[in-house]
């Protein structure tokens, strides 16, 4: 009885903090919506590793005689008898002192912060993100129902014509628009209607059609409005004798919202349903779909093999030198290593995959330390856990008991050995964030992957020696030196391996991930994903969901990221100047999105005039192919409306600001203006005079602006104002155009 007393004070708190983590990190209800169950269970994993690493320490300091808490403020017990009483019951306390911490505001906000990471973690919910993209941009779509496709033919026929129905997937403007109709018709449509779905589906997949149709009613809701924006943009276009640029432009941009509203209510609905990948591409066949298969970064088969490799050198190098570890014990070390090294492996090649993504292109970049830290930090939580719970199998094996604490102290002896696979994944992560993307041999890759990781697996064992006993070495190998030998020549020869076999696989998965970007198509998720932005505690499921495609905020336009995508870049911006309209005036602008307020931002660099730098917000207004670079500081604004860039990369529009070009008054000032996409060589900048370079360009491009771009606009005075005009032009205030 009183050895059953002693387990259940283990195994309860236990028990108890695991329900505390599924109840904490499934709030919101929602969570699940956004991904599927086999990635919510694994961010469940990820949370619980943390608390229980958390757990263990309280409970080593509670083992310690409640010293290490005695400068909290709390559980100070003098009392050598009650500390050793206290220490019995260590388990059930220290889940207390978690639970009862969690209620400060300053340990909540740290929790809040924790659970959020291992929700991006698991991708909940930007898996939705990436499947909708994939969908969106690539896959190909037929109508998967003869009904479907009459239908939607009918629905063509009626409200636009012939000539805008194309059921082929060949690119032009009637088969995108046929695909977007088709999309809309398939998944939005019956919510709103009530009749059937077109795609086959049991009573548990109606099911989840309707909750994720009542969980996203926003988005719902927001492609009906897009499917009538749609409807109208084509009827204009389709019907024009001749059809303008900004009329291809509308209609393109009305098509791309409303794929991607549709293509994210679409993927959220099947990573309800189907927990793999093989699953997931069978739904959305039935459904329509042809979607392309993409490579792992490091998949669970490169995972097991480097686990294997790991454990057989670990059991090799033991019995060669001689461990006193007996034959289950050596293999129980040899697996829990071997598994600690492969998480942390999966965990180093996540960030450098995000890295790369991120990244790619940017020149020498700075080491992504903070991800690798967060990912090192889950790594020593599941590493933790590992070396508790696994030697507790060959006692229950042979004694029926668990001998839970004697786990627990011998774990706290070699808690140094966490260092190991610490280290491993900011090694294995720095080296295939900068040499993954090499143009290198996959031997060369090998063997720089073998030198750095190897480095990198000695290092840490030093460190590891100078913070273990000597008793433990003696007890292993029965000589202090020899031991320290053979523990950092193992750890080379195995880190030498492992980053060998990393490097080489992660080389050749990583340029398929980079060749699939190239056609727009996101790749399948490993078993870490990317860190991305979170959400505050308490956020609803519908702002949750909102977050999944960045929007611009509505007065700004309200336009999705992925719609101006094509807008971000590195611009040549150039006017005449408004004191002589003979002088050029060039300089850079950059226009690319800010997370923070979500929308497109621009700000000017290199201006001669550098007292006049602008900065501020782009809006574009929904319909309308023209966008404005507004500043607006502490009163003043300044406007520069341009059209959207034509293939060649270049906007064209006006500039509406105050000049002094009379050196005494401010008055309202517009110009013309032309954006240019930069390319490979750099145009002349600042004041450009007649007969530079550029210059006769620049005035080329200029003088196309009006009428198509801009226009100004002058009444016929009668002669007598005219006179009295002219006669106080000198001092009043007047509008300066410059042409």
């Amino acid at each position: 009885m009183r050895e059953i007393i002693n387990q259940g004070v283990w195994i309860v708190p236990a028990l108890l903090l695991f329900v505390a983590t599924w109840v904490k990190f499934n709030r919101p209800p929602t969570n699940r919506s956004g991904t599927m169950f086999a990635l919510f269970h694994c961010g469940v994993l990820f949370y619980f590793a943390l608390l229980i690493s958390l757990w263990l320490l309280v409970i080593v300091l509670l083992y310690g005689g409640g010293s290490g808490l005695d400068k909290l403020g709390f559980l100070a017990v003098g009392d050598p008898q009650a500390r050793e009483q206290m220490a019995k019951f260590a388990p059930v306390v220290a889940v207390l002192i978690i639970v009862v911490a969690s209620l400060f505001p300053q340990v909540s906000k740290i929790d809040a912060a924790a659970r959020s990471f291992c929700l991006s973690l698991a991708s909940i919910p930007r898996e939705a993100d990436y499947l909708a993209m994939e969908l969106a941009k690539n896959a190909e779509f037929n109508p998967p129902s003869d009904r479907l496709r009459h239908q939607v033919a009918e629905t063509i026929r009626e409200n636009i014509g012939d000539n805008a129905l194309n059921f082929s997937n060949d690119g032009s403007m009637a088969a995108r628009f046929t695909r977007a109709v088709s999309l809309y018709s398939l998944f939005i449509l019956p919510d709103g209607d009530g009749r059937a779905l077109d795609f086959p589906a049991k009573a548990h997949a109606r099911s989840a059609y309707a909750r994720i149709m009542r969980l996203n009613e926003k988005s719902v809701a927001q492609a009906n409005a897009g499917y009538e924006t749609l409807m109208e943009t084509a009827l204009a276009y389709f019907t024009a004798a001749q059809p303008t640029k900004a009329m291809k432009e509308a209609l393109k941009i009305a098509i791309k919202e409303l794929s991607i509203l549709v293509c994210s209510l679409i993927a959220r609905f099947v990573l309800y349903q189907d927990r793999t990948a093989s699953q997931r591409r069978k739904r959305l066949s039935k459904m329509g779909f042809d979607t392309p298969h993409v490579e792992h970064t490091f998949g669970s088969d490169q995972w097991v093999a480097s686990i294997l490799v790991v454990m057989v050198l670990s059991l090799l190098i033991m019995s060669v030198s001689g461990s006193r570890a007996a034959p289950g014990e050596a293999l129980v070390i040899a697996l829990t290593f071997a598994i600690s090294i492969g998480i942390a492996a999966v965990a180093g090649t996540f960030v450098a995959q995000r890295f790369i993504r991120r990244d790619e292109g940017l020149g020498l970049r700075f080491p992504p330390m903070a991800e690798l830290t967060a990912a090192g930090l889950v790594v020593i939580g599941i590493s933790t856990a590992l070396r508790i719970g696994f030697p507790l199998i060959p006692t229950l094996l042979t004694t029926g008991s668990f001998a839970l604490e004697d786990s627990v102290n011998a774990f706290v002896d070699r808690l140094p050995g966490l260092l190991v696979p610490l280290i491993c994944t900011f090694s294995i992560g720095l080296l295939c964030s900068y040499l993954g993307t090499r143009e290198w041999s996959w031997t060369r890759l090998a063997l720089a992957g073998a030198a750095g990781n190897g480095i990198a697996f000695i290092a840490a064992g030093f460190l590891m020696l100078s913070l273990l006993k000597e008793e433990l070495l003696i007890k292993r190998f029965g000589d202090t030196d020899f031991a320290k030998l053979v523990i950092v020549t193992s750890l080379g020869v195995i880190g030498s391996v492992l980053g060998a076999i990393v490097l080489a696989t992660f080389r050749r998965s990583i340029r398929a991930v980079q060749a699939t970007a190239a056609r727009g198509v996101p790749s399948e998720p490993t078993l870490f994903r990317a860190v991305l932005p979170t959400h505050q505690e308490g956020q609803s499921a519908h702002a949750e969901n909102n977050t999944l495609f960045p929007r611009a905020p509505k007065d700004l336009g309200g336009y999705l990221r992925e719609s101006v995508e094509e807008l971000e870049g590195r611009y040549v911006c150039f006017r005449p100047t408004f004191g002589n309209p003979q002088v050029i005036n060039a300089y850079l602008i950059t226009i690319r999105w800010d997370e923070k307020r979500s929308c497109l931002v621009f700000e000017e660099q290199n201006r001669a005039d550098s007292g006049y730098v602008q900065k501020g917000q782009v809006y574009i207004p929904d319909g309308k192919p023209f966008m404005n670079l507004v500043t607006a500081e502490r009163g003043a604004v300044r406007l520069i409306m341009v059209s959207r860039p034509d293939v060649k990369g270049y906007a064209r529009g006006l500039v509406m600001t105050l000049a002094n070009s009379g050196g005494v008054h401010f008055t309202p000032a517009s110009a013309p203006v032309v954006l240019g996409l930069l390319r490979e060589e750099m145009p002349h900048l600042g004041f450009v005079h007649p007969g530079a370079r550029d210059y006769e360009f620049y005035q080329s491009e200029l003088s196309s602006v009006m009428p198509d771009f801009g226009v100004f606009t002058q009444p016929k005075m009668p002669f007598a104002i005219e006179a009295r005009v002219q006669e106080n032009e000198d001092s009043s205030t007047r509008l300066t155009i410059v042409r």
